[in-house]
């Protein structure tokens, strides 16, 4: 179903025991992370949203968490489960010719629907519920229940939003759902990264010396258009309408009381503004998805013209951290919609996912019908020029019949298929802007590995069968902290003793047939995802990637598979890293405890 805004939302997820209230009073400084974070890592049927009716310091309610599982997630996007994403966006996209009247007037019938949630022309109205109240004399965003979200974090963060700009060129429109730090009540940090929409305009205000250009900071609405921000669409595609097509009805705009922008009539809150393209200010810290401080740098300034909301407004946020937490499912949301698309690119494509401990850009799987040697060459090539895509630190490409949301199937083939002498493909090229562990900011190494199985006779050689570990030489090696898992000695290093590549060689010599990876010393080796997250985070794959053995990357595969080592440790200048390290997110030890104390009081216990 279509909700008209975020309240209908609410009452369907209170209705279905997918929302629980907290009446106690709480703080916006900390404590709602950490019952958030602790909410967010539950499994899915005791995962959910939490709406706060008290908040410190504000009249405003807050509820966060509101699409954080996959059943929730489905709902907000007017659908029963995710995979129907999939399928509604394949059936409007398939280019062949049905044939027949009934098949034809039937697809007909689908773009003609298709077009009719779009809308054939925009949607106005004078008079809006988000414009209930409008304070334009002194506006201050401190009236809002607006969240610190980690111990370190430069300042309060707006999180869940849609960021509206225009090209002062050519008058697109653009919606990005940035994170916004306030400097003081109507000074706001505009926080877009340098592959982004708001940075386009940005750019293109310069060109054009414009020195106030609008913004608008849109809370709330429909779940389907709040989500629409994050959606990675190709420039010059209004956000807008891939939720008018979610929906099943166009969005109903309102203009700006202050600026010369569209809002949707609505959301729950908007927060007006401008920002000059030249004027920048120091944005962050900020705790972010990667489970890293995001460092403090140089975005463009908001000020703020105005307040707009309804009367019984609701301030909805999110909260990222260390995965998995809610923002896993608005991927998965966008990992479900976009197969279509890329497999309109590239048809040999079957399926692909995004797991949690990859956040996003630091690991994609995708399997495919293979065809020809080097078919999974072709794939990694053909994604990394195709959108945000780009970004992705590592793919893996598996045979058509592995399903690719299953770990342990993945690693399967990975052991199975991969000589990392023949199967890797190592390039440089662009990395997402948070991505810590490249060398140079947003540049960095990448990797694709070829996981498929082959019929050709010159790469069917089977691999030998491992060999029992010689404990005590590893131990003399590393000491005690390491653990086999999946052919793979998993190392808690310390530096200090012993370099992370020094480390590999010497274990390379006495157990030559397993992987290595050389974590830092504190790592709970136990803990596999943490692990993953680690390994895939704090690479960059042409400086931490070493492979053992004579490397011909053409010879035919025999005996000798080669084996990997990974240094996934945290790096400074002697690591070859100059940038400089970020630190890792944890929350207060009062900040927990006080929780601690006050679990049963939330009604959470």
């Amino acid at each position: 179903m279509a909700y008209k805004r975020l309240t209908e939302f609410l009452e369907k997820l209170e209705q279905s025991d997918e929302l629980i209230r907290i009446k106690s009073p709480v703080s916006a400084e900390l404590e709602i992370t950490e019952i958030t974070d602790r909410i967010s890592k539950l499994p899915a049927d005791k995962n959910k949203a939490l709406l706060f009716e008290q908040v410190e310091g504000s009249q405003f309610p807050l509820v966060v968490n509101l699409y954080g599982n996959p059943r929730r997630m489905a709902w907000a996007m007017g659908v029963d489960d995710l995979e129907e994403l999939n399928h509604r966006l394949a059936k409007l996209i398939d280019l062949k010719l049905p044939k027949g009247l009934g098949p034809m007037m039937s697809r007909g019938k689908d773009v003609f629907d298709a077009l009719r949630r779009i809308g054939l022309g925009p949607s106005r109205t004078n008079s809006a519920p988000v414009q209930e109240v409008v304070i334009t004399e002194n506006p201050d965003v401190n009236i809002l229940p607006i969240l610190k979200c980690w111990p370190n974090d430069g300042g309060k963060y707006i999180t869940l939003t849609s960021v509206i700009t225009r090209d002062p060129a050519s008058g697109v429109r653009n919606v990005g759902m940035y994170r916004v730090q306030v400097y003081d009540g109507q000074t706001l940090g505009l926080h877009w990264q340098r592959h982004k929409g708001g940075k386009e305009h940005q750019e293109a205000g310069k060109v054009r010396k414009q020195q106030k250009v609008p913004v608008a900071i849109v809370l709330g609405g429909d779940p389907a258009g709040m989500w629409c921000g994050s959606a990675p669409l190709p420039p010059g595609i209004d956000e807008f309408l891939l939720a008018n097509w979610l929906r099943g009805k166009p969005t109903t705009f309102v203009k700006c009381v202050t600026q010369d922008l569209e809002v949707p009539a609505n959301a729950e809150i908007i927060i007006e503004g401008w920002f000059d393209p030249n004027e920048h200010r120091m944005e962050g810290p900020f705790g972010d998805h990667t489970g890293f401080y995001t460092p403090p740098d140089l975005f463009p300034v908001m000020h703020v013209t105005a307040i707009t909301h309804r009367r019984d407004a609701i301030y909805p946020t999110t909260l990222v951290g260390k995965p998995p937490m809610e923002d896993l499912w608005m991927g998965k949301a966008t990992e479900r919609l976009f197969l279509p698309l890329m497999k309109l690119f590239m048809g040999e494509i079957v399926d692909y996912a995004m797991p949690a401990e990859g956040v996003f850009h630091n690991l994609v799987i995708v399997s495919i019908k293979k065809r020809f040697p080097g078919h999974a060459q072709k794939i990694m090539y053909g994604l990394w020029g195709l959108g945000l895509m780009m970004l992705t630190k590592a793919f893996i490409i598996v045979d058509a019949d592995v399903n690719v949301h299953d770990t342990a199937a993945v690693t399967r083939a990975v052991l199975n298929n991969v000589n990392w002498r023949r199967d890797v493909t190592v390039v440089d090229g662009a990395v997402d802007q948070l991505d810590h562990s490249s060398i140079f900011d947003s540049y960095g190494g990448k990797i694709g590995i070829d996981a498929t199985s082959s019929t050709e006779p010159a790469f069917m050689t089977p691999f030998p069968a491992l060999q029992p570990l010689p404990t005590a030489e590893i131990n003399a090696v590393v000491g005690e902290r390491w653990r086999e898992a999946y052919g793979t000695l998993l190392v808690a290093l310390d530096k200090r003793q012993l370099k992370a590549k020094d480390a590999m060689h010497k274990l390379w010599a006495v157990c030559p047939d397993r992987n290595v990876v050389i974590l830092d010393a504190d790592v709970d080796l136990e803990n596999l995802s943490d692990v993953a997250w680690r390994a895939l985070g704090n690479t960059d794959w042409r400086r931490d990637m070493v492979i053992n053995g004579d490397i011909d990357h053409y010879a035919p595969a025999d005996s000798a598979r080669g084996q990997i080592g990974l240094d996934a440790t945290s790096k400074n200048a002697d690591d070859g890293h100059p940038r400089g390290w970020p630190e890792e997110i944890f929350m207060a030890t009062d900040v927990v405890e006080r929780v601690n104390r006050r679990w049963s009081e939330y009604g959470l216990a």
